[in-house]
């Protein structure tokens, strides 16, 4: 027979005469590998696909990850078929010119080459679908990032839109708050003219009164005499009314300006993005039935303020009927003290950070009822005696089961061995102590 052509067979193994590997197993995977490793499966896809085993198994699916490398197998034993058949028929290998055959022989060379030619067609399909189903799995993923994308576009313009309306809503909060600020301080002024006038009118009808007893006091005169005396009685009454009226009038607006306070520091709360859920959120208090309880809870709770004998002595005597709002505002003043003892300092005056905390803070003392009344604005801590300068109005309604007051000494501190420390001292708690306005 003539001699024909040799055609190159492709290999795409590169070493068809693989043998079982005798090195250790490769790590349990659900892969499994007879003679060709995973080394050589990464390679020929990364020639052929362009990805790595690893991505493979990623976008496509391991059966058909499997299947390849079955099919790649088999193509390895068409390979040395082939070669062995080669060698029989003493056909060189890479020659290019084959020997003349017999029919037979070449029958035989001519189905090896058919059954190479097979098995790659099988792994080229199985590349073919691993191709499909790593596109379709980027098409997929394509999409769901698609949608991630647009769904992160509509939650950036719901913040956006949300922002320009809390944006909004801060602006007329702090309108509001502006407003009702100068309300306020229209108010005070309103209060503090009343104040005055209370005085003036208490001055003068306790004038009325000594006159009156003068007159009752005189030996029964004429009738002008008793006209004069009517005359005074009427007007005492007169000014007994506008002290009712007064004093009526001052409670109203001490409620009012209470009022006015609380709704500050609400709008206050809410331009900061505190909301009441917010508030509500913080640890619950326990409940206490009366104030000398709620001191002693605060003494456990509070780890900076200083409670003084004072203040148990002063609680116990308390009839308020909420020592829940005094246990509530002496966790609040805690916060003042943790401050206050701070190196750096507050940073701003103790009575507008007492207050951002929702205290309705008073600050200073007339230097008067020092001396009126020393034993109730004076307190002693370990042998040093300190004096109140400011306090929290806890309530301030009539009497002392609806009025309550918490009472301190803030104290810089010394630098001898004796000295109190820096601090805020707790001093009487509960009863309001004697002053202008009690009498």
């Amino acid at each position: 027979m003539s001699q024909k052509k040799r055609k190159p067979k492709p290999k795409r193994s590169g070493n068809p005469g693989h043998k079982r590997p005798t090195a250790p197993a490769a790590p349990a995977t659900e892969l499994t590998f007879d003679r060709i490793g995973k080394p050589e499966i990464d390679r020929i896809l990364r020639e052929q696909l362009g990805i790595t085993l690893t991505a493979a198994l990623e976008r496509s699916s391991v059966p058909s990850v499997q299947a390849f490398v079955d099919e790649l197998e088999h193509e390895d034993d068409a390979v040395l078929a082939v070669q062995s058949l080669e060698a029989e028929l003493g056909i060189e290998a890479g020659a290019d010119e084959l020997p003349e055959l017999d029919l037979e022989q070449d029958v035989r060379l001519l189905r090896a080459d058919i059954e190479q030619q097979v098995q790659i067609s099988e792994v080229d399909k199985r590349l073919l679908t691993i191709c499909r189903e790593a596109m379709v799995f980027l098409e997929r993923r394509a999409v769901r990032a698609e949608k991630e994308l647009e769904s992160a576009v509509r939650k950036t313009e719901q913040a956006e839109n949300q922002a320009a309306r809390h944006e909004r809503r801060a602006e007329e909060r702090v309108s509001e708050a502006q407003e009702l600020r100068g309300k306020l301080e229209a108010a005070e002024a309103e209060n503090a003219e009343l104040r005055e006038r209370l005085a003036k009118a208490r001055a003068k009808g306790e004038r009325l009164e000594h006159e009156l007893e003068d007159v009752e006091d005189a030996p029964a005169g004429d009738a002008a005499d008793q006209d004069v005396i009517a005359d005074l009685r009427k007007r005492l009454k007169q000014r007994e009314e506008l002290l009712i009226e007064a004093h009526a009038e001052h409670e109203r607006l001490e409620m009012s300006l209470d009022v006015a306070r609380n709704e500050v520091i609400r709008l206050h709360r809410e331009s900061e993005g505190t909301t009441e859920e917010g508030v509500a959120a913080e640890e619950e208090l326990p409940e206490v039935e009366t104030v000398l309880e709620a001191v002693e809870e605060a003494m456990r709770r509070c780890k900076h303020l200083v409670f003084t004998e004072r203040a148990l002595e002063t609680a116990e005597d308390s009839p308020f009927w909420r020592p829940d709002m005094v246990l509530a505002d002496l966790i609040k003043l805690d916060q003042v003290a943790e401050a206050y003892e701070r190196p750096e300092g507050i940073g701003q005056p103790v009575g507008q950070f007492a207050q951002d905390l929702g205290l309705d803070w008073r600050s200073g003392v007339g230097e008067v009822w020092y001396g009126i009344h020393p034993n109730d604005y004076h307190f002693s801590q370990d042998g040093h005696t300190l004096r109140v300068a400011e306090h929290v109005r806890v309530a301030n309604g009539s009497g002392a089961q609806r009025c309550a007051r918490i009472y301190c000494a803030f104290h810089p501190g010394g630098d001898g061995p004796d000295d109190l420390a820096r601090g805020v001292y707790v001093g009487p708690v509960g009863r309001k102590l004697p002053d202008s306005t009690t009498g």
